[in-house]
């Protein structure tokens, strides 16, 4: 396999994946960075911060921020201010949240371990060894390349 075979399987995998994930949250009427709070919020069980959130999800403060003022007007989330630190806001479900995420946000869950209960544990393994050695490798590729070119660009700049 060459390596413009694999990544466009890849990239075409991916991009699959991320189709279900949107046509889900087509389903609930949401957008799929809202949807992607509440499935996070369903996992975590208890309030997390937007910045948290954000991290997790590698999107932007604003994105997340406009999510959740969307999902509070809908009913389905509450902000509070941390007792130690003001300017942490943790998002909770609200009892009307919680029961949106059993209706819709539960379907995804359930797709993914009925998929993962399709698989054998030997496959499961490989694939998150797989994906995990890729990612490694990966990470590793990518700050060699970007301080690469840091250098270059400090060599140019004197």
């Amino acid at each position: 396999m060459t390596f413009r075979e694999f990544i466009k399987s890849y990239n075409e995998i991916f991009k699959a994946f991320n189709k279900i994930y949107h046509d889900f949250a087509l389903d609930c009427g949401l957008s799929d960075s809202a949807s992607i709070i509440l499935y996070e919020l369903r996992f975590a069980g208890s309030g997390i911060t937007q910045k948290d959130i954000g991290s997790w999800l590698s999107l932007s403060k604003r994105t997340v921020n406009n999510s959740i003022k969307r999902l509070e007007s809908q009913g389905l989330v509450i902000c509070r201010d941390g007792d130690v630190d003001r300017r942490m806001r943790y998002v909770e479900l609200t009892d009307e949240g919680r029961e949106f995420c059993r209706i819709h946000i539960d379907r995804i869950i359930k797709a993914e371990a009925n998929t993962f209960a399709r698989m054998t544990d030997g496959q499961a393994e490989e694939l998150l060894t797989a994906e995990k050695r890729y990612y490694e490798i990966f990470l590793q590729e990518s700050i060699k390349i970007r301080k690469e070119e840091r250098e270059n660009e400090q060599d140019t700049v004197i």
